[in-house]
């Protein structure tokens, strides 16, 4: 990874949190592609916000990350007009040939690349372009993300899955377009979001937009039979950045729900009260994909009744507490429940809290 200036640094620790955009850099970094992302505006986001992404991309190339801009269809001939203002940008006719070339160009001379595609549709050039040209794209709209008709933002868009809600009215089917690209070029990203948040989507866990994805397969094993546990110590370990202190909890294990690729886990035993949660626990990257979302959604669709604990420093403790009926702090503990009775929670606190720990110090 580049070594960042004090003046990046702080810009950088102003959008997100510093593993997470330096996890992020370091994957985009690593990437071979002619450019890191390709981003298509509409009309208005370039209309209204023409300066702000011109900024943007220019701390992006300070990162030695190169995007570059699409511009397609009807309204491109505008779109250039209104980007031309700013001397950050260079454009390029996409039939011309020699993509790769120019965007190298482009970067050599620490300009943003522009592909104009005045005559093709959005579909029909990213499928020319993608993964060669980049594996990310990012559509920028002056409305910002996919929203639900009752106004919510959409943090995430299933593709392959039933709409748990509906979509606002659309200028653009987005739906139909992710759902081709992510059959046709498998692995690409994709998203939507605003000129003003595209560095937060870009650099955050969190993200500030929707992202496109088909959805997880997530598996569901009666304790630990046919998992691999190898793989699913490493993905505890990896997630909780410490080593596991004893594997003889696994033993107790009556339920678990893993992502097929072992990117999440959710690990429950059985107690009077219901399930007691052992283990929670998302892989880094999967983290921006919502598989968590997934995993929860899956487990509280088959288990009426949890229980479980986390440190009180843990930063996602926010999150267990929009999840849960209630919660109860002792000592160094925070234990969570739902669909608890109030006559079991003094004896779920005691088994919470009487554990040992998982993991080494």
């Amino acid at each position: 990874m580049i070594t960042l200036n004090k003046t990046i640094r702080l810009f950088l620790d102003g959008i997100g949190r510093r593993e997470e955009y330096e996890f992020y850099l370091d994957k985009f970094q690593s990437d071979h592609s002619a450019c890191f992302a390709l981003l298509c505006p509409d009309l208005g986001s370039i209309e209204t916000g023409a300066e702000v992404l011109a900024f943007d991309l220019h701390f992006l190339l300070r990162l030695e990350l190169v995007p570059a801009i699409l511009l397609c269809g009807g309204d491109a001939a505008r779109m250039q007009a209104a980007l031309a203002v700013e001397p950050i940008f260079d454009f390029y006719p996409v039939d011309a040939g020699s993509l790769a070339s120019f965007i190298g160009q482009a970067h050599a001379a620490e300009k943003v690349p522009v592909l104009v595609a005045e005559g093709m549709e959005l579909e029909g050039t990213l499928l020319q372009l993608l993964p060669e040209t980049a594996k990310r794209v990012h559509f920028i709209r002056a409305a910002g993300g996919l929203k639900s008709a009752s106004g919510e933002l959409l943090p995430y868009l299933y593709t392959h899955k039933e709409s748990l809600q509906p979509l606002e009215n659309l200028e653009f089917d987005f739906t139909a377009l992710g759902k081709k690209l992510l059959e046709e070029r498998p692995g690409v990203h994709l998203s939507v979001t605003s000129p003003i948040n595209l560095l937060q989507e870009i650099f955050t866990v969190k993200g500030a937009g929707t992202l496109f994805r088909k959805g997880s397969e997530i598996q569901h094993f009666r304790g630990m039979e046919n998992v691999d546990r190898v793989r699913l110590k490493n993905l505890f370990e990896a997630s909780f950045g410490k080593k596991l202190a004893d594997e003889a909890f696994l033993e107790n294990i009556a339920h678990s729900y893993i992502e097929k690729e072992y990117r999440g886990a959710v690990l429950l035993e059985e107690h009077p009260a219901g399930h007691y949660l052992s283990k929670f626990a998302v892989g880094q990257e999967a983290r921006g994909e919502g598989v968590a979302m997934e995993l929860w959604r899956e487990v509280c669709g088959k288990h009426e009744a949890l229980f479980w604990r986390s440190n009180a420093a843990n930063p996602f403790n926010s999150w267990y507490d929009k999840q849960a009926d209630g919660h109860h702090c002792y000592g160094k503990w925070q234990i969570f429940w739902r669909g608890v009775s109030a006559d079991a929670i003094s004896s779920i606190v005691e088994f919470c809290c009487s554990r040992d720990e998982d993991f080494v110090p």
